[in-house]
């Protein structure tokens, strides 16, 4: 038995998406939720991608084959969907609601039952040789296509928002490391949505072989590309699942900036008592030390100072890396020191934040800083 280009990079794709679902449900973690839908999603498209080389293995009936590839076309989107809001919020729970995801699922089943599902097996072989041409299919296709999109344009907003929410809520930057996996996630799952999608446009139209195995080929590329991804994620950031609570929401309403003796309390309060040095300081922890509540914090801060939780903090911690870099009683602290006592607790989001605020990398303020003191 024989197998062509095709047929291997699927094989080798099916694999490792496999192995990764595997590892996943194997997982000791209090995610256990997440790595489940994370796992089906997986376990989804690795059947998917069997088609390219089950028939030389298994034959299936009209009926099953249909089964199998409008079933699984219907999964994937409300399934990351699920999966994405599992991530980003810490006590997210299935709730019979989310059934509705799977509703333009059944109405693609529904459509194809009395021009596929309802006729003999004779005219189900008819239907298949004519595929492309068929009016259920391209119904079911495009409509399939516009689902997927529209769950797209639903995550992409689910992980902006949660963005915004972190950057009001938290100072430190390890909070944000859901945003980042996520934002690199739906990148790549748009780049290969797009390649099907002109794969589909390709079959439906011209129809021409080798453009269709040209485009199958990128496609499995692609795959193999992300699954290594993903392991890398797996062996380099082990603890990069963690949610908020689903409680938060963004600071939205506009107000009146008018003067509130409030903030000159927590000016003060930041000034005197220094809590930003704590690396796990939230939006929360701060309200409980100014006897404020969390919500009203959070509007005094976004609104009235026109800042994000996240920068606010931030702010105050560069300008005591600032007030260290130049007393020459800490000349012998390394940099990396310094931004630990300040509060942050990755060099990245210090550099950047510094650099932000100064224009100045923290090596070139101290260096600045000691110049003008030999001047």
């Amino acid at each position: 038995m024989t197998f062509n280009t095709i047929e291997l990079l699927s094989i080798f794709s099916v694999f490792l998406f496999l192995f990764f679902a595997g590892y996943l449900l194997s997982l000791k973690t209090n995610k256990k939720l997440s790595n489940l839908l994370f796992a089906v999603y997986l376990i989804v498209i690795a059947l998917d991608l069997t088609a390219f080389f089950y028939p030389k293995f298994i034959t299936l009936s009209y009926t099953a084959e249909m089964l199998r590839m409008e079933v699984l076309a219907g999964l994937k989107s409300p399934i990351l969907y699920l999966y994405i809001l599992s991530v980003l919020y810490d006590n997210f729970k299935l709730k019979t609601k989310y059934i509705l995801f799977f509703v333009p699922l059944f109405i693609n089943l529904v459509v194809l039952f009395p021009a596929f599902f309802n006729i003999n097996i004779h005219q189900q072989k008819l239907f298949f040789e004519n595929y492309s041409d068929q009016p259920a299919v391209l119904f079911t296709t495009f409509f399939g296509y516009a689902v997927g999109y529209t769950f797209l344009f639903l995550e992409v907003y689910q992980v902006i928002r949660y963005r915004n929410i972190v950057k009001q809520n938290y100072s430190n930057s390890n909070a944000l490391i859901n945003y980042t996996w996520l934002k690199q996630f739906l990148i790549i799952d748009i780049i290969i949505a797009t390649i099907t999608f002109a794969k589909s446009i390709q079959r439906h139209t011209y129809n021409n072989i080798d453009t269709m195995d040209n485009l199958r080929i990128i496609m499995l590329l692609l795959s193999v590309a992300f699954i290594s991804w993903l392991f890398s994620k797996a062996l380099f950031a082990p603890k990069i699942f963690q949610g908020i609570e689903a409680s938060l929401f963004p600071i939205k309403e506009k107000i009146n900036r008018i003067e509130d003796p409030r903030i000159e309390k927590i000016n003060q309060f930041m000034q005197d008592e220094e809590p930003y040095l704590d690396a796990s300081l939230t939006l929360q922890k701060l309200a409980n030390h100014l006897n404020i509540p969390s919500r009203e914090l959070s509007v005094l801060i976004n609104q009235h100072m026109s800042k994000h939780f996240f920068d606010f903090v931030n702010e105050y911690r560069i300008k005591k890396a600032m007030k260290i870099l130049r007393d020459t009683s800490f000349k012998k602290n390394t940099i990396q020191e310094i931004m630990y006592d300040v509060g942050f607790n990755s060099k990245t989001p210090f550099n950047t934040a510094f650099k932000k605020q100064t224009n100045l990398t923290p090596s070139q303020y101290r260096k600045t800083a000691k110049n003008q003191l030999l001047a």
